[in-house]
């Protein structure tokens, strides 16, 4: 229920019902009936289908040049690599075959030069780091060549398992003369040159990355998702599906090798991007503050579903919301503060901890009233009870939308793909889904599953389990670079 005005919101010349009536029309705004997820699914198959078959697709729907999904029972030692940012991380990680692994990790700092001099100087400041690991912590592997899976999280067009072309540098990297150039070789060579007895044999996504980590903990898996800063999934794809992949000609030797599954980087954050040029009720509705968020964004009219659901934006949502409402004198008696009026000034942390509060409006303590005049500034005599549970319907309404808009995805892959019959009447349909948003948002995965019924049925609805796939980037990359070996051992012929 909206939270009734008071009296001294008459007071502001708006009328004793302007603030219900303002957020009865954000909760429409924001609501997503279930006619809307089910246009939003079929929207969903026809980008996947566009994306499988052509290159450069809104929807990327990118190879991840994986055949199979662990189950649980595989054992060895595997390297695993991760670059991404101020740190690079080296793991070990040892498989024990029962779903479980132990794990042994080193972060190494990456420093500005090495982020904008030569790619050869960072290549070899990352082999140095693989051979001082080894070094420190020795290996529990009596193979005499650790394989390793490379985590490499900016933008490639991948080709092969262990092959992948850098299109341009983010996150602080620009090595001007690595774009174009493939990072595997790259890091091979440079290992090679220190006679690092490791082999690069697998580039990863960190999304497919949390899908192998799920599979393996929990005894096989079908999407991996992330639901954090940004948002995407993967998920096992038939490979007839995938028509823009070549194999050998019908009944030649190369066909005969022909895999049957093959592992998809949706890159569905970029789903309906072309929302705002297109009639309203055939994809996403972008309201006035998704429309803000979007255009004061550094890519605008980019990701357009990824700034609805990810814990980049929500925060940003809700500020926008709450601002608007400020602007009409329906919020905080129309007062603001610094931090309320910076651009992503409201953390989505704070829709965590707000959402988590169950105490009354007038408890001091309460971690509302916290985030509101401790966090954002907001003077204390201007947050009344009624602005405290105002400010708890709007960030609620804002997570509501992005729990089910997270849904779509998952949906969509499940109709697309015809899961719910490959699994028939006993099985499940797991999914392993990582990020902040879905481990700390409250009630988010329930939320998910009550769309997910929506949308298809509670009979398959209810085949949908939810897990948490921790570490895609680490444990996800060494479980690459087994199914790489093992798909080097079967020759899977892919182009």
């Amino acid at each position: 229920m909206a939270p009734t005005p008071s009296s001294s919101s008459a007071s502001t010349g708006s009328g004793p019902n302007a603030l219900d009536s303002a957020l009865t029309s954000i909760r429409t705004s924001l609501a997503l009936p279930t006619t809307s997820l089910n246009l939003l699914v079929q929207r969903f198959v026809t980008l996947m289908d566009q994306g499988l078959a052509e290159k450069g697709a809104d929807m990327a729907m990118i190879p991840a040049f994986v055949t199979g999904v662990p189950d649980g029972t595989e054992t060895g030692t595997y390297l695993a690599l991760d670059l991404g940012g101020t740190n690079l991380r080296v793991c070990e990680v040892k498989l024990k075959g029962d779903g479980t692994f132990d794990i042994t990790q080193e972060k190494y700092k990456v420093s500005d030069a090495l982020k904008q001099g030569p790619v050869s100087d960072l290549m070899e400041y990352i082999a140095q780091s693989v051979d001082v690991f080894l070094t420190d912590y020795g290996s529990s592997s009596d193979q005499d060549v650790l394989n390793m899976g490379f985590t490499f999280s900016f933008p490639v067009e991948q080709t092969a398992i262990a092959k992948g072309t850098l299109i341009k540098w983010t996150k602080g990297f620009n090595c001007p003369d690595a774009p174009g150039k493939d990072v595997v070789q790259l890091l091979q060579t440079a290992l090679d040159r220190k006679h690092i007895k490791v082999k690069v044999n697998a580039l990863v996504n960190d999304t497919v990355g949390a899908l192998l980590a799920h599979s393996y903990h929990s005894g096989g898996a079908f999407i991996g998702a992330i639901y954090g800063t940004g948002t995407n999934g993967a998920y096992v794809a038939n490979v007839e599906e995938v028509k823009k992949l070549h194999f050998g000609e019908k009944g030649s030797g190369a066909d005969a090798n022909r895999p049957k599954k093959m592992l998809i980087n949706t890159e569905w954050g970029g789903f309906d991007d072309d929302a705002q040029s297109r009639p309203s009720g055939t994809g996403l509705t972008i309201t006035p503050w998704d429309n803000y968020v979007d255009r004061t964004s550094i890519r605008p009219r980019h990701h357009a579903f990824e700034k609805m659901i990810s814990g980049m934006y929500l925060g940003e949502v809700a500020r926008a919301i709450m601002v608007s409402l400020i602007d009409r004198l329906l919020l905080f008696s129309g007062w603001s503060s610094p931090a309320m009026d910076t651009q992503y000034g409201f953390d989505t942390a704070l829709i965590s901890a707000i959402q988590g509060d169950k105490t009354e409006a007038s408890d001091a303590k309460s971690a509302t009233r916290k985030a509101l005049v401790g966090t954002m500034g907001i003077k204390e005599e201007h947050v009344s009870d009624l602005d405290v549970e105002t400010v708890r319907t709007v960030c609620d309404l804002v997570a509501l939308r992005a729990a089910r808009l997270s849904a779509v995805p998952i949906a969509a892959t499940i109709q697309h793909t015809k899961q719910a019959q490959e699994v028939g009447s006993e099985g499940k349909i797991k999914v392993g889904v990582d990020g902040s948003v879905v481990e700390y948002l409250p009630g988010f995965q329930d939320r998910m599953k009550a769309a997910l019924v929506e949308m298809l049925g509670e009979k398959i609805g209810e085949k949908v389990v939810f897990g948490l796939a921790k570490d895609g980037s680490g444990v996800g990359a060494a479980l690459c670079a087994l199914q790489a070996v093992k798909q080097e051992r079967e020759g899977h012929v892919i182009v």
